[in-house]
Order: structure tokens, then sequence, then C-alpha cells
């Protein structure tokens, strides 16, 4: 691959169960994230990325809220072996509803792999733990923190 700056623009769709997803009891869709970073292959990267997502809830009256998220993360990663590597990652979440605003701290670790697709681009799957950290959440009237298992299928194309 013959690349003259890291910089990569892309994004990711990111699925997972637990908490963090809805109402923390299904699988469903974690965040649409687009990123920016720099990505050296064979060595490490560092990704920007701002996801969003929505869903409902429904609180202790069986009153349904839709829920608005968003997320700001960023990621650290370092190749292993060859297209493999390890990463960790920090989020910082809020969720708005007309029931209240919330936000909580995320931190990850896990693993991925990259294809690619043309000389430029490349797809991405990364998979790792997400630890919630404890927080209220007025939407069901508790505290909430756990963990989520998290697949995030992505793309990233060099920009020169």
């Amino acid at each position: 691959m013959s690349m003259r700056l890291p910089l990569v623009l892309g994004g990711s769709f990111g699925i997972g169960s637990g908490a963090g997803v809805g109402d923390g009891r299904d699988i469903g869709l974690c965040e649409i994230k687009p990123m920016l970073g720099a990505w050296v292959p064979g060595l490490a990267f560092v990704r920007l990325g701002y996801g969003f997502s929505s869903y409902e809830e429904s609180d202790s009256d069986n009153h349904k809220n839709e829920v608005e998220t968003s997320n700001f993360s960023v990621d650290l990663g370092a190749h292993l072996f060859s297209e493999f590597y390890v990463m960790g990652s920090y989020s910082r979440v809020s969720a708005l509803s007309e029931n209240g605003d919330i936000a909580w701290n995320e931190w990850s670790v896990g693993f991925g792999t990259f294809w690619i697709v043309f000389s430029r681009t490349f797809l991405t799957l990364d998979i790792g733990y997400h630890w919630v950290r404890e927080h209220y959440d007025p939407f069901i009237d508790k505290n909430v923190k756990g963990g989520r298992l998290q697949m995030n299928l992505g793309f990233a194309v060099f920009v020169y």
C-alpha cells in the first residue's frame, strides 16, 4: 500500500448486547460513527469518532420515550501481526430524551483486523468489551452500570 500521509477518513457501524444498548437487555445498534484519524498499517493508529443512534425505552409507567444518543470516542490501536491489532478506547456518551439528559463514560478493550479493498481503502472489523461506568438513568429511574460486547464493521480511506 503506497501512502504519503497517514490521515484516514472513515466510519463504522456498531452492534452490541448489554449495558448502553437501549434498555440493556437486547441486541441492537450501538452507533453509527464517522471517524477521522491517523493510521500507519503494520504499526499503530489513532481514530477520533462521533457516533449517534436512537432507540425507544419504556419507563415504569409503560410510557415510551425516544432516546437520542451521541458518542465522542478516541480509539488507540497497535498492530500485532500484519493485519491484526489490539485496541483500547475511551468514549463520552450522552443520551437526550423528554424525561431528561444523561451522560456517562465508557472504556473498552478489544482486537480487530482489516482487509485492503483498493490501494487506499480498507474494511475493518473490531470486536471489544465496553465497560459502562455507573450513572443514574432517569428514563428507567435507577443506577446503571455494566458492560457489553460490541462488534464494529467499518471502512477507512487514506486521504492524500
